[in-house]
This record gives C-alpha cells, structure tokens and sequence, in this order.
C-alpha cells in the first residue's frame, strides 16, 4: 500500500497464466492507475517478465538496479546463432555428450518475443545499494546482493524491521548460484558468500523476512550463516571426490547426488562449476583441457 496508491514487487513470468492473475488483480482489488511504481529485483524471468508489459498498463515506471538490466538486456539482444555455438562449446567443455549438448544449448535459446514487449532503458529508474524508496509514508533502504544476479535488489525498512529479500533469503531453499556460458570464467560462488555474509551481518535478527519463494520467516542470521555452511559442505565435497580427475558433470553428481529433471540438471550443472571456478580461483584445484573438454583435480 502506498498512501492509496500501490507499488509493485516483482511482475510474474511472461505467460498468459500470470497475465490473467494481474487481470483479476486489476478487476477485483486495485486499478491499473493506482500503481504507483514497479521495481523489480532481479532480471530473471519470474521476477522482470511482465514489467514492459504492467509498464504499458499501469503508465508506472520500472525501478531496476543497472546492473540487472544490462545483463538482462544483453540476454534478450544477443546473436541468437553466435550465442548458440558458444553454448555448445560450453556445454562440450563441461562434460556434456553431443546429444545432451544440444537439449542443454536449447535451454539458452532466446525467446522470440519482439523488441517492444522487453522492458527497454526509457521506461526505467536505476536503484543501487542505499539507495532509499519511499513506499507507504515510510523509507526503505536498497541492499545489493550478488551472485544469484549481478545486482540484486532488496529492500530493507528498519522502521517495519521487515527486508522484501527477492531470491536473496529464502526460509527453506538456496537460490541457484550458476556459472553460464556467457562467462565460463566468473566466480559467483565467492559473490553469493559475501551477499550471504553482508545480509547476516546488516540486517537485524528481528526482522520478517518476505522473500520471492515459499513463506516469510525470521532469524535472517542462522539462515544466512547455514546457507554459507552449505556451500563450504559441498567445496569440501569436491575436494575430497577430485582426488581423481572429474569433468563438470561427473563433479555434479557429487554435491547433487539425486535424480534431476532436465531444468534441475541446468542449474545444478551450472551451480557444480560455481563450485569449481571458485576452487580455481583460490588454487585448491588445477583444470586440464582435452579434445574440447576440461578436467579439473585437486593439487595434491
């Protein structure tokens, strides 16, 4: 609520599905012209997908962090053909055989939509880190994180001592952390620690935390902390398993250790090289490459 206008978080995936349940929200509840605002935390689909679309509706500008929209713009604007051989390439070097290539490169594809139904720099606002928006009669503080996204948005009022977390903080699941084929070499896995720290450390442990997914919670401290444990839990996995020299996705199987679906064995892919680039980094491990593949074995 915001003084009799409404601000929205976060718009939905672009599908006809969300765009009846915003049209049943504008028929029953409020009216178009009474939002206010619409920022939106991250640029994945879930959360950016209808913002041009409630953008034309609403006649309300888009608040986005920089960083958000231009990896979300270089996704949407990319060579769709040069774009799918450098997937190929990557899923090759990650340990994928050709036909598990292909399905994986499809993943990445980019959709067909037209240029005007993406959410273009004229209709934005850019917030960053401590940064404050006024909602309701009341301030809220932008709080980066990283590692999930390139500039995640949250937003903190101290007065409410309630944080809207997006994908940053959520009570009983860890948001993906992937290395993508756009940036084979990134370190997310280093950036997601630091955000995990930064939330612990600045965010009061009384605070309700409202995130993107499942149900709103408090205790951001032991959340943030055991999230940070995990991923040290499945480093020392790694470590130990790359005693022998293990692909990509023969190292998934070791901190993923279950049945995936064809979207789960993506991100889960994605999230073990996280894992790896950031063992690379602090040179626990070493990578070998052959014929398009890469090998990678802990320093003994």
């Amino acid at each position: 609520d915001d003084d009799g206008l409404w601000t929205i978080i976060d718009a939905g995936y672009d599908s006809e599905c969300c765009k009846d349940v915003w049209s049943e929200v504008f028929t029953s509840f409020c009216r178009p012209e009474d939002i206010k605002q619409i920022i939106i935390t991250h640029f994945h689909p879930d959360h950016i997908g209808l913002a041009a679309w409630l953008n034309r509706k609403c006649d309300a500008p888009i608040l986005i962090s920089k960083g958000e929209f231009e990896h979300y713009w270089d996704l949407v604007s990319r060579d769709a053909v040069t774009f799918a051989a450098t997937v190929l390439e990557f899923a090759t070097d990650i340990g994928f055989n050709d036909e598990v290539a292909n399905a994986y490169a499809s993943f990445f594809s980019r959709s067909n939509n037209p240029d005007v139904m993406r959410v273009q720099k004229e209709q934005c606002s850019f917030i960053a880190e401590g940064d404050e928006v006024a909602i309701g009669g009341r301030i809220w503080r932008a709080v980066v994180g990283n590692g999930h996204s390139p500039e995640h948005i949250c937003l903190y009022c101290e007065e409410l001592e309630t944080l809207i977390s997006g994908d940053q903080a959520i009570a009983r699941i860890s948001s993906n952390v992937s290395v993508y084929p756009s940036s084979p070499q990134a370190n997310p896995l280093k950036d997601w620690l630091q955000s995990c720290e930064k939330l612990r450390d600045e965010i009061a442990e009384n605070t309700l935390i409202l995130a993107s997914h499942q149900e709103p919670f408090n205790g951001i401290k032991a959340r943030m902390q055991n999230m940070i444990n995990e991923h040290h839990a499945d480093l020392s996995l790694l470590r130990e398993a790359l005693a022998n020299e293990m692909t990509t996705v023969q190292a998934r199987k070791v901190i993923f250790d279950r049945e995936l679906d064809s979207i789960q064995t993506v991100l889960a892919t994605g999230e073990t090289l996280a894992h790896l680039n950031y063992l690379l980094v602090i040179n626990e491990i070493t990578v070998r490459h052959k014929e398009g593949v890469s090998y990678y074995k802990v320093i003994s």
